[in-house]
């Protein structure tokens, strides 16, 4: 188990630097991360033609607004990955390692519940999915509306869109390891106070109520490090699903006035419902987050054995944010994914009503 986990943790490690996302890896030998002037050099280059990447797309895409704003939604996302990368304080790296530690010492052997594991397995068939998508289909419809020069564009487009995809794929394992982490401690708590016998009870009590608190940091980390981040890849997704939307619409309404082929009308439609259901499953780990923080304050609520160590805990645990929260505005939940979902529809609709002569010609 050790040895999987491990395993585990140098793939995603590996797979983000592969991205441009670290300057460093984990070492499963060594249970660590290591720095390595490679992946630094590496980080430099992908960085920088990124960049040169986005500003030859916005070049050529001038005059195209559909175009602009994606490029502008994944530049601003690209932009805070790479502020995140060479920051001094390296947040992310010492989140990674703060939740691989506790892992390692206090959860290792101990399985996850069937929920989060099948969770887990949907996120990894979606992200597949998703890649086998960008990377093989994509170009058809790329074609489309870049032409000129398809080759490059291309190229620049897969580097950009796999950096955002990695960020986005890296917040969920973090939030997905703290859900896990919380469970495991509540079930233990529970546990314990369901037992009015149970040897050394004060001492292994203290010992769970020390995990929540290292939890507790490290979820308010994780809200921190990724609030930008986040933000900027939800008003991509949204801008997608505008755009894919505009043209079903105009696939139904006015046929004659969009020039597609079969094989692009069905990947349109198919990219907008498995985005839809991407973006809905994507909040599960936050729901579950929630729920789980309110299985926390329930057994603390409902013991009646809540002895002072206890009630100094729960005072602490209602002083921590018990939502996924980005830049003290938005709550990562369903909710947030239903009104994109409307908003995006909204701004469909306009962009239909203020196209409708030339649609209807």
């Amino acid at each position: 188990m050790v040895r999987t986990w491990s395993r585990c943790c140098s793939f995603l490690s590996r797979f983000m630097a592969l991205n441009g996302l670290y300057t460093f890896y984990f070492d499963a030998k060594k249970n660590g991360f290591r720095d390595s002037w490679k992946l630094k050099t590496y980080c430099l280059l992908h960085h920088l033609v990124c960049v040169l990447s986005l500003a030859r797309m916005l070049y050529n895409s001038a005059g195209d607004m559909r175009i602009g704003v994606s490029i502008l939604t994944m530049g601003s996302t690209a932009g805070f990955c790479i502020h995140s990368c060479w920051q001094k304080r390296q947040g992310i790296r010492k989140l990674s390692n703060g939740l691989i530690r506790m892992e390692a010492k206090f959860f290792v052997g101990v399985p996850s519940s069937s929920v989060l594991r099948h969770r887990f397995y949907l996120k990894l068939v979606f992200v597949s999915i998703t890649l086998i998508r960008i990377h093989l289909f994509y170009p058809f419809y790329m074609k489309r509306l870049l032409p000129h020069l398809f080759v490059l564009n291309l190229v620049c487009y897969w580097q950009v869109y796999n950096m955002l995809l990695a960020a986005a794929f890296c917040f969920y394992c973090l939030l997905w390891q703290i859900c896990r982490s919380q469970e495991i401690i509540n079930n233990r708590m529970l546990l314990l106070l369901s037992r009015a016998r149970t040897k050394n009870r004060l001492r292994e009590m203290t010992r769970c109520l020390k995990l929540y608190s290292k939890l507790l940091l490290l979820s308010n980390q994780v809200n921190l490090e990724y609030g930008h981040v986040s933000v900027c890849v939800l008003a991509c997704k949204s801008w997608y699903q505008i755009t894919h939307g505009y043209e079903i619409f105009q696939m139904v309404a006015a046929p004659q006035s969009i020039d597609m082929s079969l094989g692009i009308r069905i990947f349109v439609v198919l990219t907008y419902i498995l985005d839809a259901i991407n973006m809905v499953f994507a909040t599960d780990v936050a729901e579950m987050f929630t729920k789980l923080r309110e299985d926390s304050r329930r057994i603390l609520r409902e013991t009646n054995r809540m002895d002072r160590l206890l009630s100094m805990f729960a005072l602490k645990l209602s002083l921590h944010p018990s939502r996924v929260v980005f830049l003290n505005v938005f709550t990562f939940d369903r909710k947030l994914t239903l009104t994109l979902f409307a908003k995006s529809m909204l701004f469909t609709i306009c962009w239909l009503q203020g196209d409708y002569n030339k649609l209807k010609s």
